[in-house]
């Protein structure tokens, strides 16, 4: 099974290892172009400067095109991924990195079921360092939904039973309408 947070995480990673690569090789072809600049000014143009020019600047446009390929592939491959939980487990999910009051980085999951009455129809939940919480919100604040969280992820700790619960629930009432 894909971990989207890893697939996430890793693509963060290698964008940022690339960026990095990237931005070194670019000051590494400013400090060539101003030795240029310089030589330029009074004597010729030493060879080999010049084919290290080209060589850095190579270099730029092929670390160029490698990020972007990265991001177009991780795109790609995060767009399947949720596509797939949408078909297998009839919620949409769209992830958001947030910061909490204490500066502390989470991600926030936000699950909107197949089979939702209006948009308002909203799990959210924050996930950070393995923990996973659920978010207060208009709708787990009515009645029906407050009382399936304070059964199924108080009492018996499973957002998993609370979802699956939810789905089935959603599912009969459109069902029988």
């Amino acid at each position: 099974m894909v971990n989207t947070l890893a697939v996430d995480n890793e693509a963060k990673q290698t964008i940022e290892v690339l960026q990095a690569e990237l931005k070194k090789t670019k000051e590494r072809l400013q400090a060539v172009e101003e030795l240029k600049g310089q030589a330029d000014a009074g004597t010729a143009v030493d060879a080999n400067i010049a084919e290290k020019l080209a060589q850095l600047k190579n270099q730029i446009a092929t670390l160029e095109k490698r990020e972007e390929r990265y991001k177009a592939v991780f795109a790609e491959r995060i767009s399947v991924f949720r596509k797939a939980c949408c078909s297998l487990f009839g919620y949409k999910i769209v992830m958001n990195d947030q910061q909490q009051s204490n500066g502390i980085p989470v991600t926030r999951f936000i699950l909107q079921s197949v089979y939702a009455q209006s948009d308002d129809e909203k799990l959210e939940f924050d996930y950070e360092s393995g923990s996973t919480n659920i978010v207060v919100n208009d709708y787990t604040s009515q009645q029906e939904i407050a009382q399936q969280v304070d059964v199924f992820i108080k009492r018996m700790n499973s957002i998993p039973a609370f979802t699956a619960n939810l789905t089935m629930e959603s599912f009969n009432k459109r069902s029988i309408c």
